[in-house]
């Protein structure tokens, strides 16, 4: 049996109610989260630097938007080291903006309840997107939306680099630990993309043996240890999403504070994953919405990411094929029926061209511009 969400909002409000520092006034659910029960809770006396708001993620055993699926909260453990572990990597600051991930305040392993620094009156990427770049984009705005995607691509690459080196191996270790996800993730993305054959056979009957060689290299990558590297294993743009920024306009002459998110899916494993499937989500909001800045962003963040070889760009829009079919097809009321096949269509297309390796396949392609 598994509580229901009233049930487990009011043992948290319980549990901040017992502790010290952290008695709430108000405790708020927050829309968007998968693995977790996300509120934010309004303390009745602020904390000594003055913090008046926080971010009360909770686990259970099972996923909190599908209680019928089972999921270990080692998960909850893995998100705490990981953020504690990042509170020594240095911010990313590129001009006009500055990232960093959230502080961990607290952390009750017996109840699987993590309290996390609340950025106020902040919005996903997606949603900023959305919000701020709707169509038809004004060409004035690419210069910004490449500069964001340049600081967001050169903090993902300092988060790869940081977590491989040598000084870093307990931060490697803590990640080592969360084979669970890392076995959830290759299937939700790799056995996922053999069965949506089924779904659209008339669309991806011919692909189905390339995408069972696929899964079959996918789960080859996982046994090259060597190979793999801390990623952040959920690095997109929806939901309570990876990205926040906060809900106004961007200012040249302001620097604006980014923050990265949600790293209960942090693991080892190749850095295309992170990349393909923020360039995945980044490519639906033209897509799907005609917003020339999700291409924009996506040219900044391949520059910020900074020079790759074509294996490493190849395996980049596989990632990226198998999100658009598995994941961009099916998120609710992100277009019409047609749209999706389309999306199914789209991710496909891409996946054989990346499959055979054939660079001149990407020319004029909207995603030519991943390669040097």
């Amino acid at each position: 049996m598994t509580d229901t969400r009233k049930q487990i909002q009011t043992r948290v409000q319980e549990e901040l109610a017992a502790s010290s520092d952290f008695k709430s006034s108000e405790l708020q659910p927050l829309t968007g989260g998968t693995g977790n029960f996300i509120f934010r809770a309004t303390l009745s006396t602020a904390l000594l630097d003055g913090t008046s708001q926080v971010v009360v993620k909770h686990g259970e055993g099972y996923i909190a938007s599908n209680p019928k699926f089972p999921l270990s909260t080692s998960r909850c453990i893995i998100e705490v080291e990981c953020l504690r572990g990042l509170s020594n990597m240095a911010p990313l600051v590129s001009s006009p903006f500055a990232i960093a991930t959230p502080k961990i305040l607290h952390f009750n392993p017996d109840t699987s309840t993590q309290i996390q620094e609340y950025f106020p009156k902040y919005i996903n990427l997606k949603e900023y997107a959305i919000e701020h770049y709707k169509a038809p984009t004004p060409t004035s705005a690419k210069s910004q939306c490449l500069k964001l995607g340049v600081a967001i691509g050169k903090w993902l690459h300092q988060f790869h680099a940081w977590g491989n080196e040598p000084n870093n191996q307990s931060f490697r270790d803590s990640l080592q630990k969360n084979g669970t996800m890392q076995q959830l993730k290759n299937y939700i993305n790799y056995k996922m993309l053999v069965d949506m054959v089924d779904q659209h056979p008339d669309i991806l009957g011919d692909a189905k043996e390339v995408f069972q060689k696929i899964y079959e290299q996918t789960l080859g990558e996982l046994k090259n240890e060597s190979s793999l590297v801390p990623i952040h294993g959920d690095f997109w743009t929806g939901n309570w999403g990876s990205v926040l920024l906060p809900n106004k306009p961007i200012e040249e002459s302001t620097q604006t504070q980014v923050a990265i998110i949600d790293l209960e899916l942090a693991q080892l494993g190749i850095k295309p994953l992170d990349m393909g499937q923020m360039i995945a989500e980044l490519w639906q909001l033209r897509l799907y919405k005609k917003i020339d800045a999700g291409t924009w962003i996506i040219q900044g963040l391949a520059q910020g990411y900074g020079a790759v070889d074509l294996d490493f760009i190849f395996r980049t829009l596989i990632h990226v094929g198998a999100h658009l079919i598995c994941f961009g097809s099916r998120t609710p009321n992100w277009g019409t029926p047609e749209q999706n096949k389309d999306l199914v269509r789209i991710g496909k297309d891409v996946i054989l061209k990346a499959w055979s390796k054939d660079r001149s396949a990407f020319a004029d392609h909207e995603l030519e511009l991943l390669f040097p």
